[in-house]
């Protein structure tokens, strides 16, 4: 079996993003020049940590050529969950984010059920489970508000030495892990499926596990993206996701994974959603209003799918030849 890899970034359609934050970066340092320092690129984590969560795992979907949107009903109902059930003590938090990820996981499978066994398209099933988490969420807790543990809060939003925030370790740590991932069996086997699944299938790949994983890992950091939320905003919202699902969607295509799957990969879906930021930061300082950000990254995104339209075909016709 031929053994597909993810593109290296400067071979694939996350150049774009990598320039365009390199710019974005460099032009918002030379209006704030003192910007620069290990508390700075904390808060930049802090604030990027959500979608990111959102992002990766939404990553995961395309890269067996599938989509989740499911991620927004899945991110609703965990923020009401934690915000109205988890109590002021370590038993209960845990209890409470391992329900959360239950649910994530659940949601995931289902979806991944439904779609390989009644070969349903991915954007149907995952956008009526969208719906369906998100009038639990509102049964959970009708409107904004809940109590949230400070405990919880100060556990996610701590720094260390007051420079080093938990959100900047996570994202280190989640690369680490990804670059040890992606060289595994089931890693290689997501680009594989993402390629071509029944090329996939008749090399021994188990086409539906690796589908049932893939979902699977959207619903678990879908969960995470709920849970991070409450702490951050210290309070739940029946309608949490609905600002997720499609900037994590775009981050990922913006970072270089292919709509149609088998090409990209979680780095780049870290400098996708980073340059998200990147647009909002430099219009704040150069002092623009907030609207000129959705015009931007709309652009951005277009711009990326005619990048990752032109890579596949080239992809294509490379294969031909071959």
């Amino acid at each position: 079996m031929k053994k597909i890899k993810e593109s290296a970034f400067w071979k694939s359609p996350a150049k774009v993003s990598i320039i365009l934050f390199v710019i974005l970066e460099a032009i918002t340092f030379c209006l704030q020049p003192n910007l620069l320092t290990m508390s700075w690129i904390s808060l930049k984590a802090e604030s990027a940590i959500t979608l990111l969560f959102a992002a990766v795992g939404e990553t995961f979907v395309l890269l067996v050529g599938g989509i989740d949107l499911s991620i927004a009903g899945v991110i609703s109902i965990t923020s009401s969950v934690a915000a109205v059930y988890m109590q002021d003590n370590w038993v209960s938090v845990v209890l409470v984010c391992v329900l959360c990820i239950a649910i994530g996981v659940g949601v995931g499978f289902f979806n991944g059920f439904i779609i390989q066994k009644f070969k349903i398209q991915p954007f149907i099933v995952t956008f009526a489970t969208w719906y369906i988490c998100g009038g639990i969420a509102y049964l959970v807790l009708p409107k904004d508000g809940g109590d949230v543990p400070w405990r919880f809060v100060s556990a996610l939003t701590h720094r260390f030495g007051g420079k080093f925030s938990v959100a900047l370790i996570i994202i280190i740590v989640c690369l680490l892990l990804w670059t040890w991932f992606k060289k595994t069996n089931l890693g290689i086997s997501l680009y594989a499926v993402g390629n071509n699944a029944h090329a996939a299938s008749l090399n021994g790949i188990n086409v539906k596990r690796v589908n049932y994983f893939a979902y699977a890992a959207s619903g678990v950091f879908a969960s995470l993206c709920g849970l991070y939320r409450v702490a951050v905003t210290a309070t739940g919202s029946p309608t949490a996701g609905e600002s997720f699902f499609n900037q994590a969607i775009a981050a990922t295509v913006i970072g270089g994974t292919l709509l149609t799957g088998g090409i990209g990969g979680q780095y780049g879906t870290v400098v996708g959603v980073l340059t998200f930021k990147a647009i909002n930061d430099l219009l704040v300082f150069a002092g623009a209003s907030s609207y000129w950000s959705t015009l931007f990254q709309g652009a951005l995104l277009i711009i990326a799918v005619l990048f990752s339209t032109i890579s596949e075909i080239r992809h294509e016709r490379k294969e031909l030849v071959e």
